[in-house]
């Protein structure tokens, strides 16, 4: 393409000029592409690439109100986890017993299928009602399919409190393996 000068003659324009200008608008809608690229894929991706919130240790009760049981004390959990953009609540069951002077707890699921296993006083038991599993007074497998004892969570005592940090397990394997 050519283009006229001041006196109307044919003057070549400069194709190095017109490339270079080309080159310079492709590189700053490409850098602008990406600034604006960045946070939707950090949106679109967040909940691939966060873990979830571990659960946070729970208040089970006053250490004093507690030191004294003889049969598998119930109690409910209120507990709140994070993953990705959802958040869940649910109030899983716990057993505190008493394990060689120091306090324990148990989960109330069951190592088979995941129901909720009840204490039977009259069987001085824990039987679960799915699928007729028992367990003895300290978690134990007595009978049933479960493959493995009644699962143990971590406790502690802070400030004059049973603390617990709940966990959830993969049922029907024959070892302990943390899912949540």
């Amino acid at each position: 393409m050519e283009s006229r000068d001041h006196k109307g003659q044919a003057v070549p324009l400069d194709s190095s000029r017109r490339s270079f200008l080309g080159v310079l608008l492709g590189l700053a809608s490409t850098f602008v592409g990406a600034l604006l690229a960045v946070p939707v894929l950090r949106y679109i991706f967040y909940p691939l690439t966060a873990n979830a919130d571990d659960s946070d240790w729970t208040e089970v009760g006053s250490v004093a109100s507690i030191s004294d049981v003889q049969t598998p004390l119930r109690r409910t959990l209120d507990l709140k986890q994070r993953d990705g953009w959802r958040e869940t609540a649910s109030q899983p069951v716990v057993y505190i017993i008493q394990d060689g002077g120091k306090l324990r707890a148990l989960s109330a699921v069951c190592t088979h299928l995941g129901c909720t296993v009840p204490w039977d006083p009259g069987r001085n038991e824990f039987v679960c009602p799915c699928h007729g599993g028992t367990y003895s007074a300290d978690g134990k497998h007595i009978s049933g399919p479960p493959r493995r004892s009644l699962d143990s969570l971590e406790s502690k005592v802070s400030g004059g409190k049973l603390m617990v940090k709940y966990q959830y397990f993969r049922p029907d394997v024959p070892y302990k393996k943390v899912i949540s």
